[in-house]
C-alpha cells in the first residue's frame, strides 16, 4: 500500500483496460470479498430459445465499439430533466473511454430523443430506433412520462436496458415473468417510498418535537396520472395509519396548470398542518410555491421531485425557502458526491440537479462493472447476471438489486451500503439542506419562513 487515495476511476481502470482479462480478474477478486446482497433476486434461467446471447450480438472477439444508446425527453415538457439524464450517462461514458474503454472496446454514445415521452408512439419509436437502427448493445434512460411500451420491445430484442423509471409497476411486471424481463434493470427504488416514506418522516419529526402540528391534519393534491396517483395514495394510506386526518384530497393534470389559485384555494380553506403535493414538473412546482407564498397559511409544504432540477430554483428564487421535497435517487453530500459535483461542473460548466444526472452516471458504472466482470460486453446474459449479483457504491448511495430494481434505505433495507437513500431536503436560504436520513444529513428541519 502506497497510501495514495484510490479513486473510482483508478479502481475501474484495472478492470477495463485489458481485453486479456487481467483487469477483469482483479475486479472479480474485489467483488468476491463482498457479501451477497440480502434477498437479491438472481436472473432466472432463460427459456431454451434464449439460453445464449441474442443472435444479433457479435462474437466476443469482434473489436467494434459498444453501441451505448441513451433515450431521453430532450425537446419536450421535461427537456430540462432530459438534459440531466443525458449528461449523467455521457459523463460516465467519457470517463470509461478515457481509461481505455471496456475489455478492449471503446464506447460509442448515441442519443435518441423521445420528445415529451407522453405517448406510446413517442416511446415506441425511440426504442425501435435504438434497437433496429442504432443496434444498441445497452440502452440507458432516466424516466419516461409514459413508461410501459418499452419493456416488451426490449425483452423481445434481448438487449440490456437500465432505467430510472421509479415504478412499483415494474416490479410487478418483472415478478410475473422474470425469464422474459431478465435484461431490464430499474436502477433506483420505486415511487412507493415517496409517499409512505415521507409520512413516516413527518410522524418522526412530530414525535421528536421538531414540528408541533395543531391537529395532525394534511391536505393532498396530486397529478392524475399513474405515478403521481400512486405517490398520493401511498401517502394518504400511510399517514392515516399513523393517526393523522386527511382533510382534503384532490387531483389535477400535470403540465396543464395555468393558474394554481383555484387549486390552492381549497387547501387554504381546509387549513391543514401539512400540504402534500405531487407534481414532478419543476416549472409548475415553482409557480405553485410563488402562489403559495403570496397568501400563505401555517402549513408545511411538500413538493414532489421538481425542486431537484436546477430550473426550479432559477424560477422560484427566495419563495422556495421552507419547501420540503424528496427523491429516492439523490446524490449524497459526502466526499463521493461532492467530488462528482465538482467534476460535473468542470465538464458541463453548470451545476447538476440532484437526481437524474447522478442517477444516469451511477447506472452507467453499474453496467460497466458488470461488463468487466462478464469479460464480454456482447454476452448480454452474463452481463445481466453480474448486474443482478453486484453491489455498487455510487454517488446516489449503495445500489443492489431485488426483483431487478434498486432498493431504498432506510425503508426497504437498513444497511446504507445496500440501498439508495430516500433523501429528504428542505430549502433554507436558497440552499438545499439534507434533513434526512442519517448518516448523510447535513441540516436540521426548520419551520418555513411563511409561518406567522
Amino acid at each position: 500500500m502506497t497510501g495514495k487515495k484510490l479513486t473510482r476511476r483508478d479502481f475501474l481502470r484495472t478492470a477495463t483496460i485489458s481485453a486479456a482479462g487481467v483487469g477483469v480478474g482483479a475486479l472479480a477478486g474485489c467483488r468476491a470479498a463482498q457479501p451477497a446482497p440480502a434477498q437479491a433476486t438472481p436472473v432466472p434461467a432463460a427459456p431454451a430459445a434464449a439460453t445464449e446471447a441474442p443472435a444479433a450480438a457479435p462474437a466476443a472477439q469482434d473489436k467494434r465499439d459498444i453501441n451505448v444508446v441513451g433515450i431521453y425527453p430532450l425537446t419536450g415538457v421535461i427537456a430540462s430533466d432530459g438534459a440531466e439524464m443525458r449528461n449523467g450517462n455521457k459523463m460516465a461514458v467519457d470517463e470509461i473511454n478515457e481509461i481505455g474503454g471496456l475489455v478492449g472496446h471503446k464506447l460509442k454514445f448515441i442519443e435518441v430523443d423521445d420528445k415529451d415521452s407522453l405517448t406510446a408512439d413517442e416511446v415506441t419509436n425511440a426504442f425501435r430506433r435504438a434497437i433496429d437502427v442504432e443496434k444498441a448493445d445497452v440502452i440507458f434512460s432516466g424516466y419516461h412520462l409514459l413508461s410501459a411500451p418499452e419493456f416488451d420491445i426490449v425483452a423481445d430484442a434481448g438487449v440490456l436496458y437500465y432505467n430510472n423509471n421509479t415504478q412499483e409497476a415494474w416490479i410487478d411486471k418483472y415478478k410475473a415473468d422474470p425469464a422474459r424481463y431478465w435484461s431490464i434493470f430499474q436502477t433506483d427504488p420505486t415511487e412507493k417510498w415517496y409517499g409512505a416514506g415521507f409520512a413516516r418522516y413527518l410522524n418522526a419529526i412530530v414525535e421528536s418535537g421538531e414540528f408541533k402540528p395543531r391537529d395532525k391534519t394534511v391536505a393532498i393534491l396530486h397529478g392524475d396520472e399513474t405515478y403521481s396517483t400512486y405517490i398520493g395514495n401511498s401517502f394518504n394510506d400511510t399517514i392515516k395509519e399513523l393517526g393523522w386526518t386527511v382533510v382534503l384530497k384532490d387531483t389535477f393534470t400535470v403540465g396543464q396548470v395555468a393558474d394554481w389559485g383555484p387549486l390552492l384555494a381549497p387547501v387554504r380553506d381546509a387549513n391543514p398542518d401539512v400540504f402534500f403535493s405531487v407534481d414532478y414538473n419543476p416549472a409548475e412546482d415553482a409557480a405553485m410555491v410563488k402562489n403559495w407564498v403570496a397568501n400563505p397559511i401555517d402549513a408545511l409544504m411538500y413538493q414532489q421531485y421538481g425542486p431537484s432540477v436546477p430550473e426550479y430554483m432559477e424560477l422560484a428564487g427566495d419563495d422556495a425557502n421552507g419547501v420540503i421535497w424528496a427523491t429516492v435517487l439523490g446524490y449524497l453530500p459526502d466526499s463521493i458526491g461532492e467530488d462528482w459535483v465538482a467534476r460535473y461542473q468542470a465538464k458541463f460548466n453548470q451545476t447538476p440537479g440532484y437526481a437524474n444526472a447522478p442517477g444516469g452516471y451511477d447506472q452507467t458504472w453499474v453496467w460497466a462493472k458488470a461488463v468487466a466482470l462478464a469479460g464480454d460486453p456482447f454476452n448480454y446474459k452474463k452481463v445481466a447476471q453480474m448486474t443482478a449479483d453486484g453491489i455498487h457504491r455510487g454517488v446516489t448511495g449503495g445500489l443492489s438489486f431485488e426483483n431487478n430494481a434498486g432498493r431504498c434505505y432506510p425503508w426497504q433495507v437498513n444497511d446504507p451500503s445496500l440501498g439508495q437513500s430516500h433523501t429528504i431536503y428542505q430549502i433554507q436560504d436558497k440552499q438545499q439542506k439534507l434533513v434526512f436520513p442519517p448518516p448523510y444529513s447535513n441540516g436540521q428541519f426548520q419551520l418555513p419562513p411563511w409561518f406567522s
